[in-house]
């Protein structure tokens, strides 16, 4: 028997078109399991060209109930910003020329749904989406991926609480603050990312200067604190390293050896190439050009117990990359994510070690050892990426040089 074709469904010998409903928008669109409507035809040809509509009219409305702005909805809501903004109005109408741009729209539109969806949207009957400037704002305000999508995350999950802008004010923001179940810290960052994302909003005249309710937000003293990393003992680093070994995970063992030597984070080590080994002042280093942060962009002199690994890396790699065959689809994220998995099932499930030590902590052990062993903290910041607060270091100083660092590389050691 022969399959037919995606969406469709032969009964009676009539074509239906079909498309299933999620379970996460049922509630708003009638409780029903999926979308079926007959096309009125036994050619399957036929029927392919006329669910194609159909389709499309059913996805956009799933899209519509998980809050994600559709082609209908972007067209409405910008047309409606370019009315509210416009001065020029036919006095014997009262109509602007975005009215008249967005009648020609609404004629060129099916009747019925799409019709109904672009007039709800460019009316003002329905909010504008709360997270639908967000892509806009991002690109505007963060060159770093990774900050820009831990902000695209927290503004989505308060879009949860509060569906428009429309909708978003002091007491809604209140609201949302005593639900969160988050650490404080975490829920405070959110709130900067929120605020910022308002005043974006204002900047680009979507909603009124008059007030932000992302400020003077104190959040509630029943937040839970933050469990701060702990560094790893040398024990510890010792157990880890030989539970590694013993499963057998040479991508992960790499990458744990280059951050008990460097401090650096684990998107940066997975984005080291072959061409990031460098001799710079007569000093193997590794170059790291990929970072959270502007400070994150600087060298790391390779440590002498480093050396032999970092040369059979690049030996063996067939991608470029210094650490190579991270197999995923998903890019340096999806590196990333391999390692750090990997590296929580082991110190989870096989050396039972808490909570608070995680991957990142190395980057406290490796400042802790060199805390320990009498480094400079300019220095230590210059090889852990950390920003330097004072004025005469942070602001007019050049930097560490690689022999400095090359020293106080030395100086972080494991026992034996």
């Amino acid at each position: 028997m022969s399959k037919s074709p995606k969406h469709l469904i032969l009964r009676n010998f009539t074509w239906y078109a079909r498309l299933g409903i999620p379970i996460d928008v049922r509630p708003k669109l009638g409780r029903k399991r999926e979308f079926i409507q007959s096309l009125g035809t036994k050619d399957q040809s036929v029927a392919i060209i006329k669910a194609k509509p159909l389709i499309a009219e059913w996805q956009n409305a799933i899209h519509m109930a998980r809050g994600n702005p559709s082609a209908i909805e972007t067209t409405a809501i910008r047309l409606r910003k370019d009315t509210e903004s416009q001065s020029r109005i036919n006095p014997e109408t009262g109509m602007s020329d975005a009215d008249y741009y967005a009648e020609e729209i609404g004629e060129s539109l099916d009747v019925g749904f799409e019709q109904e969806t672009f007039y709800d949207y460019y009316t003002g009957r329905k909010g504008t989406p709360f997270n639908f400037f967000v892509e806009e704002f991002l690109s505007y305000s963060y060159e770093n991926a990774t900050t820009a999508k831990d902000a695209k995350r927290n503004i989505e999950l308060f879009t949860a609480h509060c569906p428009t802008i429309e909708d978003a004010n002091y007491p809604s923001v209140m609201r949302w603050v005593q639900n969160e179940t988050r650490s404080k810290a975490t829920v405070g960052k959110c709130k900067n990312y929120l605020n910022k994302y308002w005043r974006y909003l204002q900047r680009t005249s979507v909603v009124s200067n008059d007030t932000n309710p992302f400020t003077n937000v104190e959040l509630p003293k029943s937040l839970r604190k933050k469990e701060d990393r702990e560094p790893f003992t040398d024990d510890e680093i010792q157990f880890v390293h030989t539970k590694i070994k013993e499963n057998n995970q040479p991508e992960l063992d790499a990458a744990f050896q280059i951050a008990i030597y460097t401090g650096a984070r684990i998107s940066e080590i997975v984005s080291l190439t072959t061409d990031d080994i460098q001799d710079i002042d007569h000093v193997s280093c590794f170059v790291i050009r990929e970072s959270k942060t502007k400070a994150g962009i600087r060298t790391i002199p390779i440590h002498d117990n480093l050396k032999e690994l970092v040369s059979q890396l690049c030996a063996a790699s067939n991608d470029n990359y210094l650490i190579s065959n991270i197999k995923t689809t998903s890019g340096k994220k999806g590196k990333t994510d391999f390692i750090t998995k990997r590296f929580q099932r082991i110190i989870r499930n096989q050396c039972q070690l808490p909570a608070t030590k995680v991957f990142h902590s190395l980057r406290n052990t490796v400042s802790t050892k060199l805390e320990a062993a009498g480094v400079p903290e300019n220095i230590a910041a210059d090889i852990v990426g950390h920003n330097k607060r004072t004025m005469t270091y942070g602001l007019y100083s050049g930097g560490t040089s690689t022999q400095q660092k090359y020293d106080a590389i030395r100086k972080v050691q494991y026992g034996k």
